[in-house]
């Protein structure tokens, strides 16, 4: 299962591919936009996404036939957000789709889903860059990424989880930053026993 996003305007990605396998094991490959501090080179992530993110993503594609259709919308004014692709493929069946936007809600679902990942591995990369050469500006971008999450902006933080707590152990950091990291890791760790006390029979 893939979706792939390909804009030359787009920010902070101009392009990237996210390929979910049916155990959860997730690949992220990015190219950033070059205005974002200049840096081109590709981005690459694996991690394992959650149990309720894996099965809403096979369950929509089942719904929607493993993307064997068209899905795009044919409204006018609809402004220009990307070349958006979605894809399937196993041993009996295969499908892609592409859409600028899609009026299919298990599509816009699905979208979100994808757009707000991408964005959870792009504060991941600020955070690295600003704990290497600003360390002042992660309290910034911290509360930037707990407003995110607050308002459902973002997807899978356990993809930067390493970094999170590498900021949130790092007793020359101030408090505050630290503090905000717990904060994210401590949302992580109860989406996960969530998670798995919904599978509890």
């Amino acid at each position: 299962m893939g979706f792939n996003f390909e804009w030359s305007d787009g920010f902070p990605w101009q392009s990237y591919s996210i390929r979910v396998q049916s155990d959860g094991k997730t690949h992220f490959n990015g190219t950033p936009n070059p205005s974002q501090a200049g840096d081109t080179d590709p981005v690459q992530v694996d991690f394992i996404i959650s149990e309720t993110n894996r099965q809403k993503i096979f369950d929509s594609a089942r719904r929607l036939n493993y993307f064997q259709g068209e899905y795009n919308s044919h409204l006018k004014h609809i402004a220009q957000t990307g070349a958006k692709t979605l894809m399937y493929k196993s041993v009996q069946v295969q499908g892609s789709s592409t859409y600028n936007y899609s009026e299919n809600q298990d599509v816009q679902q699905l979208t979100q889903l994808f757009l707000g990942l991408a964005t959870t591995i792009s504060y991941g990369q600020k955070l690295a860059w600003s704990y290497r050469y600003d360390k002042l500006g992660l309290d910034q971008l911290l509360h930037e990424l707990e407003d995110l999450q607050a308002g459902h902006q973002v997807e899978e933080l356990t993809a930067i989880e390493p970094m999170l707590r590498k900021i949130a152990d790092d007793a020359n950091l101030m408090h505050i930053s630290r503090e905000s990291a717990q904060h994210l890791l401590k949302t992580i760790s109860a989406s996960t026993a969530a998670t798995q006390s919904e599978a509890q029979p």
